[in-house]
């Protein structure tokens, strides 16, 4: 969103040409200069909070080294956001590290959290006065995977599964040290994290090497090592509410022709809907994995959720679908508080660059004009009622 962020390893990624078509995340969305705009629109939208990252390489861009002007630029930030009515739920780090700790070996690197810990301290120490919620990290399970397994993110590796787990275990270990000084310096501010669900279902679920598969493939995805042998949910993490992303899930089946895989197969259900990005959409998810962790008794947020489409009317019947599903997902006894969709304007969607919509505000690259879609509009009833069944849903 923010753009020109060129003190970190994206930036560097970048260069490297890890971006689908090329595709630059300068200036992105401008959202660093035309926050003022987005806010306006988003509070138009009936929004009441927002989810926003603090990029770590503006604060630190050495280590030890603060950027007093770059803090008051969140406070800036925040305090817009406050003056428009809207709840700051704060991210630490999501995805994105500043180039120093990049060339480190960042999070696979040992010191990794001890490194971290002064950013943290120093933006709860400036900023968090403004703050209603803090996000830890994002989706540590995708981080680690898609950088160290796949080579989508940066450092850009390809099958390194132990450093997978030696990047999960510092992020479990950095969470930790943050959930501390964090609940030390903002003690009434709740402090989680953002999880990643992808559903992982049998293929069969009357053959058991199917089941056997997906739940591997399940384990794989929800957990991370906090200890020798020792394995723990990401959701079990000290916290005091749980973060949600979800969009997907795959049915898993096991192939003794695919040892690189760990013998599994994933395969979405036939005849399942896509999104633009091939991700079976399946509205019902959504309350499946709310419901999931309801007997671990903590509030929860949906902290991203949404269709990645070009098609505004598809994302229009996703969302009464999907809300409708977190209704159902409230009365089974679920503490849902809040859903944060993914995202308010279209954005530079990481290693696809601008080739995945998002988005309840359309952009003009060229001009950088936003435009409301009509979900936009739907979101904003839905929103303002804050319920389905009182909104007029046709127009």
């Amino acid at each position: 969103m923010e753009g020109g962020n060129h003190n970190n390893d994206w930036w560097e990624f970048e260069r490297r040409g890890g971006i689908l078509n090329g595709d630059s995340s300068d200036p992105a969305c401008d959202h660093y200069h035309r926050f003022p705009e987005d806010f306006r629109l988003l509070r138009l939208l009936r929004n009441n909070a927002h989810r926003l990252s603090i990029e770590w390489s503006r604060i630190e861009p050495s280590p030890g080294e603060f950027d007093d002007a770059q803090v008051q630029h969140y406070r800036e930030v925040l305090e817009e956001l406050r003056r428009r009515g809207m709840a700051a739920m704060v991210t630490l780090h999501h995805f994105t590290s500043p180039t120093w700790f990049a060339q480190r070996g960042g999070w696979s690197a040992s010191g990794a959290e001890e490194a971290w810990l002064p950013f943290v301290t120093r933006v709860a120490e400036e900023l968090g006065d403004l703050v209603a919620a803090w996000c830890t990290l994002n989706e540590p399970n995708i981080y680690a995977t898609q950088g160290w397994l796949t080579g989508e993110f940066p450092p850009g590796r390809k099958g390194d599964l132990r450093g997978v787990y030696r990047v999960l275990s510092a992020m479990a270990r950095g969470h930790d040290l943050a959930y501390r000084q964090l609940k030390r310096i903002t003690p009434a501010v709740p402090v989680g994290l953002a999880h990643h669900k992808w559903l992982m279902l049998p293929a069969e679920p009357r053959r058991r090497r199917d089941r056997v598969a997906a739940g591997t493939a399940q384990l794989f995805m929800d957990r991370w090592p906090v200890g020798r042998g020792r394995l723990q949910r990401v959701v079990e993490a000290p916290s005091d509410f749980i973060g949600l992303n979800h969009y997907t899930g795959s049915l898993v089946e096991f192939d003794p022709r695919r040892p690189q895989e760990q013998f599994i197969h994933r395969f979405n259900p036939p005849g399942t809907p896509e999104s633009d990005f091939g991700w079976a959409i399946r509205p019902g998810w959504l309350r499946r994995s709310l419901e999931e962790l309801e007997p671990l008794g903590k509030p929860v947020y949906v902290a991203e959720n949404g269709i990645a489409t070009m098609d505004d009317g598809r994302r229009q019947q996703f969302l009464i679908a999907v809300l409708g599903e977190v209704w159902e997902a409230i009365q089974s006894g679920v503490d849902v508080r809040g859903y944060f969709h993914w995202t308010s304007v279209d954005n530079f969607e990481w290693a696809h660059g601008y080739a995945m919509q998002f988005g309840l505000i359309g952009l003009d690259r060229e001009t950088q004009e936003r435009r409301i879609k009509a979900s936009g509009w739907l979101f904003a009833k839905i929103a303002e009622a804050n319920a389905l069944s009182r909104v007029d849903l046709g127009g």
